[in-house]
């Protein structure tokens, strides 16, 4: 699209008016605004434009924050929704979170592997011995509703029994939401999960101020709830370090540096684990979902990596080079991506 058709669409996105703010007065109001006594200090300059130019998608000011479901993104149209939840907003923003701190896990193997069931035939966790840990995203495990594909999940994935399995829930948000309604109903233990990511109630730096508190405090509370090992962590655009105070102590930090398409995502991710690492206590394990890069921690802070892009590569017929490889069957190209990248992490434990 041109520069003059997209500044045209931009426009009607907008009705055709002049970009100002709309959410401009509605935030001198907000109960969450720090003169209200909330912790929300408004948007800088440069959310604010990227917020008018629809950084996130054209149609924003049409889908209410969310295709599948009406959240409370972009503060400026909440007054639209706020007879219907602008009290249920309030009361979980303001819901207190007990301290979490779960021990730490028993995690030998710096590099922790994504294993889908389609490979279930090539037996990959027994070529790799030395990979005590394996993660599978919750789309790959359960349906839209929570349900799970199978009772025993080690034995769907082809993963031994002695080995651990962590259900990762970076995923689609309707399955965020099944498990918000599912509660502790999912009972990951019966199904073979060892441990499980809280609920990844995605937050990006182009959401409204309103919507990244509402899903940082949704992955406090799940963390809580359902009695996970981890926590994310996440500033978004604004959040405070003292909102996520109830997670300082706990033994297992997430991060999440898989939605980074732009180089200044990719800054500001690298740039919150930066300030986690002064932040959490040094025994705090992070965990970092996606990425490659040589993370700024302290030398002496365990690091995991949560890898699934040796899967997708190989299964697109390419190496880690991303250069497709005609001679290697889709077996052995699995095997020699996965052996790159646990010599490149944890050349300790490779086979």
């Amino acid at each position: 699209m041109s520069e003059p058709a997209l500044q045209q669409s931009r426009l009607e996105v907008f009705g055709g008016l002049p970009q100002s703010c709309p959410g401009a007065e509605f935030c001198t109001d907000c109960f969450w605004q720090r003169g209200n006594g909330g912790q929300c200090g408004g948007c800088s300059s440069s959310y604010r434009d990227r917020c008018l130019k629809s950084d996130c998608n054209l149609d924003c000011a049409h889908c209410g924050g969310g295709r599948k479901a009406v959240v409370a993104a972009w503060c400026g149209r909440t007054p639209v929704l706020w007879p219907r939840t602008g009290e249920r907003i309030r009361r979980l923003l303001e819901r207190p979170v007990s301290p979490h701190a779960p021990p730490p896990l028993p995690i030998n193997c710096k590099l922790i592997p994504v294993l889908y069931a389609q490979n279930k035939k090539h037996r990959l966790p027994e070529q790799f011995p030395g990979i005590d840990a394996w993660a599978t995203p919750i789309h790959k495990l359960a349906d839209r509703k929570g349900k799970f594909r199978s009772a025993d999940l080690k034995d769907y994935l082809g993963l031994p029994a002695d080995r651990k399995l962590i259900l990762d829930t970076c995923a689609p948000d309707d399955y965020q939401e099944a498990l918000w309604r599912k509660g502790t109903k999912m009972r990951f233990r019966e199904h073979g999960i060892d441990y499980w990511f809280p609920g990844h109630f995605s937050i990006y730096d182009n959401d409204s101020r309103l919507y990244q508190f509402l899903s940082a405090k949704r992955q406090q509370i799940h963390a809580v709830r359902t009695g996970s090992q981890f926590c994310w962590f996440r500033l978004g655009d604004g959040i405070p370090l003292k909102f996520l105070e109830p997670m300082r102590n706990c033994s297992s930090a997430l991060f999440s540096s898989q939605q980074t398409f732009r180089r200044r995502h990719l800054k500001t991710a690298y740039e919150e684990i930066r300030i986690a690492d002064g932040w959490f206590p040094k025994r705090t394990a992070f965990f970092v979902v996606g990425g490659n890069a040589e993370l700024p921690v302290s030398p002496e802070r365990v690091c995991y990596r949560v890898n699934s892009r040796w899967q997708m590569l190989a299964l697109l017929g390419r190496d880690m080079q991303n250069r497709p490889d005609t001679e290697l069957a889709r077996g052995e190209l699995l095997v020699s991506n996965l052996k790159e990248v646990l010599n490149n992490v944890d050349p300790d434990h490779a086979p």
